[in-house]
């Protein structure tokens, strides 16, 4: 794989691509969406089987609404009847769309929307033939351009020429927009599925459809609809022209049912061109008329993202209760608003301006909340607690609390820095213990750099064995570490709770721009100190690893996405070399290596002045039984003094204010973990390699 990213403007695309919210629809698929609503609602589904854009729009129509579905027997017509005929004509009529007589006149958005259905049909024709879900496999080929479109949005006038020299070949399209865009709709088509809460199948298609490197993936969990979606595709663009059709080996499906196919979708796509509508303007006429006498629609699209955007990482789930009250009092022009958390008996409650948090002993009454008056609407948050509206408006409480639940489920996961405080001092063995003599045993193997080197003190003559107390080895200084990093947390995450929360509510009421810079480094600084403590238990303690085979190009690839995602706002070089992707599958506990690669990662780009590269990632199989991952930078290097002292935790030759030191020790530890092996080569002034050794799959057999 090239560079990724290797320049602001691609940062600064990726920025905005995964910043979309919706994808735009074609202003003809508009039109059929208004007409079906007004004259047959159930029509609709067969708008939405045609356009990638329209399905996701009714998607999150479904999710607003509180309407259960599965992707795997999605039906669009059920769903569509559950939503009041108004509000899919609000959807419809306040929907971004292409600007095709303008900006993007020179994009063909209705070809690219006719291929994807196309596509989509044919998919679900191949799943039905070889025993695969035929819903699934017809999503993921719906949506697996999703990125392109995204592409099309933004740049069109990019994106026109680069679509009309590839004529359909989607590698041409690939390279051409890495050369010119630094990034391409396949990786965009995975990040926004996985953004928009598509099925993990689509973001996988999406990503891997068109790339060459998909076929070594066997083991991949999605890979038969990967090859549907290809077969799909190829099928798709050769109708008109009438090439052949090269079947992929993985696809058990014979040369006689794909011409069958080919015949249907040929006649599907015939049918699709006819049904097409064109705009008319008493379409539109009418459907304002159907919304004349309905009650005025709570935009519920941007509440959703205002809470989102607020809601910080380190705040606490009561805090983010209290961001929530305050945001819905001001968007939604709610007199009262109060959430309970049957997690701890907390409720905080919003009046205006001001917020108040309170605690109980038990689940309080409306009288002991002050929500006993007439008006008052009280809503369950699934396991969460309950939220309690007291309102004039006409709301659509349902979606209001979908979005509450959604939040503060995710806060409730992210608060495992005490949980795992706790764990660790109810089962912590003491780590000073007394001297005793030990028979003489085969040294275990180690890391050949280890993530400790504490030094033996020496044992004194005077005092009795029995009496004598010492550290004996990296092990019980990894469980004085654990006791340590147990009670920091104990220690300190109520404070940071407390002031980051505290310093969110107030950045929210602050208008002067001096002190809401002043609240938003403590927030900043609070997250860091969060994190510190985070590193320090897993490096001391870290979780059992839970091993299945993994794909050294995937791993790879989710590592940059971590470093993309941690540099949001700075370019960042690093490549990807092609050897990677021919490397064996190994058994390791994914997300523990990527966390470890990362850091890695992220102090390769730190050895630069500039902090941002570059970096090179290459494989080998040169040792036995293990693949080799090399992390090569050409930075600032390490003396034979910093060397000895790399995976030691908080050690770091950088000025005060760059890395802290736990990086290359936490992936030391997260290495030995999973049964790999750390080394670094390195020279002053000249760069440094980290080569990374996991155990192939098998070779514990």
């Amino acid at each position: 794989m090239a560079s990724i990213l290797p320049n602001v403007s691609a940062r600064n695309a990726a920025f905005a691509l995964y910043q979309l919210d919706t994808p735009a629809v074609h202003p003809d698929s508009v039109i059929r969406c208004i007409k079906a609503i007004n004259e047959y609602k159930p029509a609709l589904a067969s708008v939405a089987q045609t356009d990638p854009a329209v399905a996701i729009a009714l998607v999150n129509l479904f999710r607003q609404h509180n309407i259960e579905f599965n992707f795997e027997n999605l039906n669009f017509e059920q769903c569509v009847n559950e939503i009041p005929t108004n509000k899919i004509l609000k959807t419809f009529l306040n929907i971004k769309t292409f600007d095709i007589t303008g900006f993007h006149s020179q994009i063909p958005i209705a070809k690219m929307n006719g291929i994807s259905a196309v596509r989509a049909y044919t998919a679900k024709l191949i799943a039905a033939q070889t025993n695969m879900n035929e819903s699934l496999a017809f999503f993921a080929a719906l949506f697996a351009d999703i990125g392109l479109l995204a592409l099309a949005e933004l740049y069109p006038k990019s994106l026109a020429g680069m679509y009309e020299d590839a004529a359909g070949d989607s590698l041409s399209l690939l390279r051409m927009e890495k050369e010119n865009l630094g990034l391409t709709h396949n990786v965009i088509s995975r990040q926004l599925a996985q953004k928009w809460l598509l099925p993990q199948v689509v973001a996988d298609c999406g990503w891997l459809y068109c790339s060459p490197a998909a076929d070594k993936l066997e083991t991949l969990p999605n890979f038969e609809y990967i090859m549907i979606v290809r077969l799909a595709d190829i099928i798709a663009k050769n109708i008109d022209n009438g090439g052949s059709i090269t079947i992929p080996s993985a696809i058990p499906i014979s040369p006689d049912d794909v011409n069958e196919i080919n015949e249907k979708a040929r006649n599907f796509a015939s049918q699709l061109n006819t049904a097409e509508e064109k705009p008319e303007s008493q379409i539109i006429k009418q459907a304002l008329m159907t919304l004349l006498d309905k009650p005025v629609e709570q935009n519920i699209t941007d509440f959703q993202n205002n809470v989102w955007n607020a809601v910080k990482p380190v705040v606490s789930t009561i805090e983010a209760a209290g961001i929530i009250c305050g945001l819905i009092c001001k968007k939604l022009n709610v007199q009262k608003a109060c959430i309970y958390l049957n997690a701890g008996y907390e409720a905080v409650k919003t009046i205006g301006d001001n917020t108040e948090f309170m605690t109980f002993e038990a689940m309080p009454t409306n009288q002991q909340i002050n929500f006993a008056d007439a008006g008052t609407t009280q809503i369950k948050l699934d396991a969460i607690g309950q939220m309690f509206l007291q309102t004039m408006q006409d709301l659509d409480v349902l979606a209001i609390a979908n979005i509450v639940t959604q939040v503060l489920t995710s806060k409730s996961a992210e608060e495992y820095n005490l949980s795992i405080a706790q764990a660790l001092l109810e089962n912590f063995t003491p780590a000073v213990r007394p001297t005793q003599p030990t028979p003489p045993t085969t040294p275990a193997p180690q890391p050949m750099i280890p993530p400790l080197q504490p030094q033996a003190k020496p044992q004194s003559s005077q005092t009795p064995p029995t009496q004598q107390t010492t550290v004996q080895t990296p092990q019980e200084l990894q469980e004085r570490i654990a006791e340590i990093a147990a009670g920091a947390a104990h220690e300190l995450n109520n404070p940071l709770t407390v002031i980051s929360g505290r310093a969110q509510l107030l950045k929210q009421q602050e208008t002067d721009p001096t002190k809401r810079l002043m609240l938003e480094q403590i927030t900043e600084k609070t997250g860091q100190a969060y994190e510190i403590v985070g590193q320090l238990m897993s490096y001391a303690r870290p979780s059992s690893p839970q091993i299945r085979t993994v794909s050294p190009f995937i791993m790879i690839n989710n590592c940059i996405e971590k470093v993309n995602a941690r540099y949001l706002d700075e370019p960042v070089d690093i490549t990807i070399d092609s050897s990677i992707e021919n490397l064996s599958d190994i058994e390791v506990d994914s997300e523990q290596i990527v966390e470890a690669i990362s850091q890695i990662m992220y102090n390769s780009l730190e050895s630069y002045e500039s902090g941002n590269g570059p970096v090179i990632i290459s494989g080998s199989e040169h040792v036995q039984g293990f693949v080799e991952i090399r992390i090569q930078d050409q930075g600032c290097g390490m003396s034979e003094e910093t060397l000895q002292k790399a995976a030691e935790p908080f050690y770091s030759d950088k000025p005060a204010g760059r890395q802290r030191g736990m990086g290359l020790a936490l992936a030391a530890s997260l290495l030995q973990n999973n049964g790999g092996k750390i080394s670094f080569d390195s020279q002053i002034d000249k760069g440094t390699t980290v080569s990374v050794q996991l155990p192939k799959t098998g070779k514990s057999e």
